[in-house]
């Protein structure tokens, strides 16, 4: 037993033949040569197409920069541990414009230089936007060593200006801007009066700015402060604006009907071959007039036309040859047509005051401004509705209000009932194109109500 115990040591201690040891040997030198040659496990044939980069990786096209305004999305794979990292978009810093901001202020804030300022604003014409910011404004900063190398701002959604340096050790900005077109959807709306036109707007989910529209489209027939009853309705059909689907503001009036106690007026939106834009009635005429009926948008009428009146501060019979329009201190009065300023200036009673001439038999007056508009002198042409003044309470004033008189031929009427002259109808040339577009237009206007929004409950 001794003996078999020996030998089947011996037999595990036997060495390895050497022609065993020479094989085992090649075969490691010939898999290590193959490793060696070999390309990476996890690389890929030079062949493959590159991997699509998500919404986080994107850049801008031309510059290879990310958009500073646009929201990153998270990749939805991770690369691989041992691939070389993809280099990163210039980073963007975007700002939001404070109250009080200036650009200087931004700048100084951003820790950037005086000179980069100066030759960032030097980049004219589209510099000269960088002057109007407003609190809310975004701005996005490229910056490299604490030097600017571009900066972008987006006045609108659908407007975007970037400012790049030419090169990155030269001094000259070039600006660049990139304008998107909206969508644009007509639709109608239907609205009931039940208070004031900008509440019963509001509660049909009409924004501001279209009652506003309405009010000047019609300001000539209708006082929308002392005219309006519970109960009048109007009709719209307007433009909705939508980007990548979303509607975000509206355009133009198409069409409008309103009905105030009653009486029915409508108004169709044509413009011209020069693009000149203006609403006629469905027969041609001229909504606009020569004049205006209240220069200024006022509270009340604290005095109406009344050549019998007594005079609130002497209490003597003296007459009122125009209407005093009540409004806070400062609000501004406007032309009631086009004419020429023969008067501004200044006497004891009437305080602050302008006289317009327009044409020869028509003359309009203000009194009682608190000031007039800055570059308002005598002699200078002025538009319908350009602001002349500013509400006040100068001379023989018992408070705030505009003091408005209306003159033909050199007598005076009452501002509110004298017949004013019209502007010019429908040019006889584009009569036909109009009663065309008249037609569709107010059709719309009645008929598709599955565009309709009605007031709501």
């Amino acid at each position: 037993m001794a003996r078999r115990t020996q030998s089947g040591a011996q037999l595990w201690r036997r060495p390895v033949p050497r022609t065993h040891a020479f094989a085992a040997s090649t075969l490691a030198l010939v898999l290590g040569l193959a490793v060696s040659l070999w390309p990476n496990a996890h690389s890929l044939p030079s062949d493959a197409p590159a991997p699509i980069p998500t919404l986080a990786t994107q850049a801008d096209a031309s510059h290879g920069e990310a958009d500073p305004f646009m929201e990153a999305a998270p990749s939805a794979e991770a690369p691989p541990e041992d691939t070389e990292p993809a280099p990163a978009a210039p980073r963007w810093k975007t700002r939001t414009v404070r109250n009080g901001d200036s650009l200087a202020r931004l700048f100084q804030r951003e820790g950037l230089s005086p000179r980069d300022l100066a030759n960032l604003l030097a980049s004219a014409p589209l510099a000269k936007r960088l002057a109007d910011l407003r609190p809310g404004d975004e701005l996005a900063f490229l910056e490299e060593e604490g030097a600017l190398q571009a900066l972008r701002f987006r006045p609108s959604r659908l407007e975007t200006l970037t400012f790049r340096r030419q090169d990155p050790e030269g001094q000259r900005f070039i600006g660049e801007q990139a304008l998107r077109t909206p969508t644009v959807t007509e639709r109608t709306a239907r609205v009931t009066i039940e208070d004031a036109l900008f509440l019963s707007a509001q509660a049909a989910g009409l924004k501001d700015q279209l009652a506003l529209s309405l009010a000047e489209i019609f300001q000539w027939d209708i006082d929308f402060v002392l005219d309006i009853r519970k109960g009048d309705r109007f009709e719209l059909l307007y433009e909705e604006l939508s980007l990548d689907g979303d509607a975000y503001d509206t355009g133009a009036i198409l069409a409008a009907r309103f009905i105030n106690r009653g009486e029915v007026f409508e108004a169709v939106r044509f413009e011209d071959e020069q693009g000149a834009a203006s609403y006629f009635t469905p027969e041609g005429r001229s909504l606009r007039k020569a004049f205006l009926r209240a220069p200024v948008q006022f509270t009340r009428i604290s005095s109406n036309f009344n050549l019998r009146r007594k005079h609130p501060l002497w209490n003597t019979a003296r007459p009122h040859r125009g209407i005093d329009y009540a409004a806070p201190q400062g609000t501004p009065v406007v032309a009631a047509g086009d004419g020429k300023v023969v008067k501004a200036t200044r006497n004891a009673p009437s305080g602050n005051y302008i006289v317009l001439q327009h044409g020869e038999r028509y003359q309009t007056k203000y009194l009682h401004l608190s000031r007039f508009a800055k570059t308002l002198k005598t002699g200078q042409r002025v538009k319908q509705g350009q602001v002349i003044g500013y509400v006040g309470a100068t001379g023989w004033a018992t408070g705030p209000h505009l003091h408005y008189e209306f003159l033909v031929g050199g007598a005076h009427q009452n501002p509110r009932t004298v017949d004013l002259p019209k502007a010019d109808p429908i040019a006889a040339a584009a009569r036909p194109a109009f009663t065309r577009l008249a037609e569709a237009r107010l059709a719309a206007l009645s008929g598709d109500e599955r565009l309709a929004l009605s007031q709501a409950p």
